[in-house]
C-alpha cells in the first residue's frame, strides 16, 4: 500500500522524533557550562548526517534503508545488515518505551504498576502504526506547532520573573578551550542527531522529492538551535550542578515557573512533552521496523504487522534491564556500539561503495570505448 506525507511532515518528523525526549534531559553534562556550545557545534555533523542519508537515497529514490543495502552491499551481507536494521528499530523502541514507563512511573504515578502503564502506553503506539504513517506524520506536526508555542512561553515567562534566568552560570566560557568541548559532546552525533536514520524509510513516501534534502537539513538545524536555546536554560535557570545532577531538568525549570499565586502548575506540560515526545518516538520506530518487515517478506499492507510487533517491543522494554539505573548504563554501551555502527559508520561506507561503483561503472566503459 503506497504511503505519502509532505515535505512539512518529513519536517516536523525530523524535529520531533528526537526532540520530544531529548528536549527532557541535560545533555553531555561532560562539557560542563560550555554544553550549549557543544550543542551548537555538533548541528553540522548533524548536517553532514542527512546529507549522507539523502544523498543513499537520491541513488536509490525508490527504496528504504532495508532495501537499498542488498543493492550496495550484495545479498549476504546486504540482506544481514537489513535484518540487522529492522531489530535495531525494534530495540530503539523498545528502550523508549522503557524510559517513557519509567519517567511516568518516578514522576507522576510511583504507585502505579509498570504493566498498566505500559499497556496503555503501547496500545496507543499500536493504534497510531496501525492507522498509517500518514496520520501520524499529520500529528507529529501538529504537535511540533504546539511545542513551538510551549518553548516561546516559557522563555517568555521566565524572563518575566525577576532573577530567574541567570547568564553568569554560563561562566566562564571555553575553559578548557574549544577541544575539550568537541571531545565531550561527541555522543551528539549518536542521540539526538543520528536517530533520524528511521526516518529514511519514509524517503521514498515524500510527494515533493526534491525537497527532502532542504527538509532534513532545515530540521536538523532548527532542532539544533532548539536543544540549544533548552541547554542554556538549564544552566543558567537551575545552574550547573543542579542541571547536571537532576534527572528531569525540565521538570525542576516548569516547577520554578508561575504567574501569579494562581498558575503555577506548570509541571502539566513536562508531563505532556513525555508522553508525546515518547508516543512520537516509538511509533516511528515501531513504524520503521514494520515497514521493513514488511519490504523483506513483500507484504503489501504494514498495519497486519502493527499488533505482533507492538507487543513484542513491549515484552522486550520490560526484559532489557531490570531496574532504571541498569537501563540507564546500558544505554551508554549502545551509544558506542549501536548507534555509532548502524547510524553512522555503515550509511558513509555505504556511500562510498556507491561512488565506487560509479567509478569503476565509468572505467569499464571507457575500456568498451577503446
Amino acid at each position: 500500500m503506497k504511503t505519502k506525507i509532505s515535505a512539512y511532515q518529513l519536517f516536523g518528523a525530523i524535529v520531533m522524533l528526537p526532540y520530544g525526549t531529548a528536549a527532557l534531559f541535560f545533555i553531555t553534562p561532560e562539557a560542563k557550562q560550555d554544553a550549549w556550545i557543544s550543542m551548537l557545534i555538533y548541528v553540522l555533523p548533524g548536517i553532514l548526517l542527512q546529507l549522507i542519508y539523502t544523498e543513499l537515497w537520491k541513488k536509490y529514490p525508490k527504496d528504504t534503508i532495508v532495501t537499498y543495502m542488498p543493492k550496495i552491499f550484495g545479498k549476504i551481507i546486504g540482506y544481514t545488515l537489513s535484518v540487522i536494521y529492522i531489530i535495531y528499530f525494534a530495540y530503539i523502541a523498545a528502550r523508549i518505551t522503557r524510559d517513557t514507563i519509567e519517567i511516568i512511573l518516578i514522576a507522576v504515578m510511583p504507585r502505579m504498576s509498570m504493566y498498566i502503564i505500559g499497556i496503555v502506553f503501547m496500545s496507543t503506539v499500536i493504534y497510531g502504526t496501525y492507522t498509517g504513517i500518514e496520520n501520524l506524520s499529520r500529528v507529529c506536526f501538529v504537535f511540533l506547532i504546539l511545542f513551538v508555542v510551549i518553548f516561546v512561553m516559557k522563555w517568555v515567562l521566565l524572563f518575566s520573573m525577576p532573577d530567574t534566568i541567570k547568564l553568569y552560570n554560563l561562566k566562564p566560557v571555553l575553559e578548557k578551550g574549544i577541544f575539550s568541548v568537541i571531545k565531550e559532546g561527541w555522543p551528539l552525533i549518536t542521540f539526538p542527531y543520528a536517530e533520524s536514520i528511521v526516518l529514511t524509510m519514509l524517503y521514498p513516501s515524500v510527494t515533493e522529492s526534491s525537497r527532502v534534502r532542504k527538509s532534513a537539513v532545515l530540521a536538523t538545524i532548527f532542532l539544533g538551535v532548539l536543544l540549544t536555546c533548552n541547554t542554556i536554560m538549564f544552566i543558567s535557570v537551575l545552574g550547573l550542578n543542579f542541571a547536571s545532577t537532576s534527572l528531569f531538568p525540565l521538570l525542576q525549570t516548569y516547577r520554578i515557573m508561575k504567574i501569579g499565586e494562581v498558575f503555577s502548575r506548570f509541571g502539566v506540560f513536562f508531563i505532556l512533552f513525555m508522553i508525546i515526545g515518547g508516543f512520537i518516538k516509538v511509533s516511528f520506530f515501531v513504524y520503521g521496523s514494520m515497514l521493513g518487515v514488511s519490504q523483506l517478506i513483500k507484504l503489501n499492507d504494514t498495519k497486519y504487522l502493527a499488533l505482533p510487533l507492538g507487543i513484542v517491543v513491549f515484552i522486550t522494554s520490560l526484559l532489557i534491564s531490570s531496574n532504571y539505573p541498569q537501563h540507564i548504563q546500558s544505554g551508554k554501551f549502545l551509544t558506542t556500539y549501536t548507534h555509532l555502527p548502524l547510524a553512522i559508520i555503515i550509511p558513509i561506507i555505504a556511500l562510498i561503495l556507491c561512488y565506487l561503483k560509479v567509478l569503476f561503472s565509468k572505467k569499464r566503459n571507457v575500456y568498451k570505448k577503446i
